[in-house]
């Protein structure tokens, strides 16, 4: 688990990015929407960055030995870091869907308002920076799913709960070892090679 010297920097990255957004404002109606977002965003981004980084990092659980055989609390430990990961991939996607979003909306946005620029002719109507506006609102609703999804990635309610706290604890049943006749507990759904702990003879489950 990530340590608290660890989000110094994102910490600090994000105060300024929360200045830079609630700092003044402007008499244009398009420059007060667009440069709290413009000023905020490059100090935004890699707090988020960073912070999901490492307070999503999940430990890659070995194995003990070569041919591949678990301890019940190895395979405990291998079962909860693939809970993790489907999470995380879930925030993985909705981050790459909204930074996809805000591309396309970008580009259209400019098709759109080069379009509306060229057939005005220097008209002074409210269309342009009506159209301008509205794109605008579609790319900052972008902006915060992908702030959001940096959070289902870093999964911070992981520090609220217990360490145990992943679900039921899953039944176990008894095997007895086909060697010594040691009775040897492991998970209900496990399945594959065990390996007696008094004899150390490897069996198949």
């Amino acid at each position: 688990m990530a340590e608290p010297k660890d989000f110094v920097l994102p910490a600090v990255l994000a105060f300024l990015g929360f200045l830079a957004f609630f700092s003044g404002g402007s008499d244009v109606p398009v420059l007060d929407e667009v440069l709290p977002y413009v000023c905020a965003a490059p100090f935004m981004i890699p707090a988020c960055i960073i912070f999901s980084s490492r307070l999503g990092e999940v430990e890659k659980v070995g194995l003990s030995l070569s041919e591949g055989v678990m301890t019940t609390e190895q395979y405990l430990e291998y079962k909860r870091a693939e809970s993790i990961t489907g999470q995380q991939s879930i925030g993985y996607a909705i981050m790459i869907g909204s930074a996809i979003s805000a591309g396309v909306i970008f580009v259209i946005g400019l098709v759109c308002l080069f379009f509306i620029a060229a057939l005005s002719f220097g008209s002074t109507g409210n269309t342009f920076e009506n159209t301008a506006l509205f794109f605008w609102g579609l790319l900052k609703i972008c902006f915060w799913i992908y702030v959001g999804s940096h959070v289902v990635i870093a999964r911070p309610w992981q520090y609220f709960v217990d360490g145990e706290e992943d679900g039921p604890i899953e039944e176990k049943r008894t095997l007895e070892c086909p060697s010594c006749g040691a009775a040897i507990r492991v998970p209900m759904s496990y399945t594959g090679r065990a390996r007696c702990p008094p004899c150390g003879e490897e069996f198949k489950i």
